[in-house]
C-alpha cells in the first residue's frame, strides 16, 4: 500500500485493521472573534493543545478526492439542527478565514479517545456562508453551510509589478533594473555584449 500522507503509525495501524475501525473527523475554523475546534463524534477530544467539542450528527462534510492539478479544490462544511441564535453568526464576514479538516481513529464508536494522531485531509479557507433551512416532521431545522476552497478561484487575476526601487531594496547596489524601467513603454531591446 502506498501512503501519500504523513500518518502516525498507530493511526495507520488502526485504519488498516481488516476488522474495521472507528473514524473521527475533526475540523478547525478560524471564525472571526471565536475560532472553534469541533469533531463529528460525542464528548470532548483534547488534541494539539485544544479542546475539540463533539457535535455528533449535526455536522456534514463534503470533501474532494485526492487529485493533482492546478484547480482549487472545493469542500463544504455544514452544521444542521441549530436554532435561531445562528442569525448572529451569519452576519459575520468569515470569507478567507482558515479552515482545516482532519481524519483520525478513536477507540470506540462515537468515542473521544484518539488512536495516534489525526492527519489533515483538507486545508483551505471559507468561501462564504449559506443559511440552510429544512422542513421535516418535527418542524423546521436551521443550519449553516460554509463552502471551503483550497486556493484562489481559477477566474482570479493576478499581476506582478517589479520596479527599480523594488530591485534596489532587495539587492543593495544592484542597478541593472534601471535599464528596464521604460523599456516596455519605449519598445527598447536590450542587448548584452558578447
Amino acid at each position: 500500500m502506498v501512503i501519500a500522507r504523513d500518518i502516525h503509525p498507530d493511526t495507520l495501524a488502526a485504519i488498516s485493521n481488516p476488522a474495521g475501525f472507528f473514524p473521527i473527523v475533526l475540523f478547525f475554523v478560524d471564525w472571526p472573534g471565536d475560532p472553534f475546534h469541533a469533531h463529528t463524534n460525542l464528548g470532548t477530544v483534547t488534541w494539539d493543545g485544544h479542546d475539540w467539542a463533539g457535535v455528533g450528527k449535526i455536522a456534514d462534510l463534503s470533501l474532494p478526492g485526492d487529485g493533482v492539478g492546478m484547480a482549487a479544490q472545493e469542500a463544504s462544511l455544514s452544521l444542521l439542527g441549530l436554532g435561531d441564535e445562528l442569525d448572529a453568526h451569519l452576519d459575520v464576514d468569515a470569507r478567507d478565514r482558515d479552515a482545516v479538516i482532519y481524519f483520525g481513529a478513536v477507540t470506540a464508536r462515537d468515542g473521544a479517545t484518539l488512536i495516534g494522531e489525526p492527519f489533515p485531509v483538507f486545508t483551505g479557507t471559507i468561501n462564504g456562508l449559506r443559511d440552510l433551512t429544512e422542513a421535516n416532521a418535527m418542524g423546521r431545522t436551521r443550519g449553516v453551510q460554509a463552502p471551503l476552497s483550497s486556493g484562489p478561484s481559477q477566474r482570479a487575476r493576478s499581476t506582478a509589478y517589479h520596479s527599480f526601487e523594488d530591485q534596489s531594496a532587495n539587492h543593495l547596489g544592484d542597478t541593472a533594473g534601471r535599464l528596464l524601467i521604460n523599456s516596455d513603454r519605449e519598445g527598447l531591446r536590450l542587448r548584452w555584449p558578447a
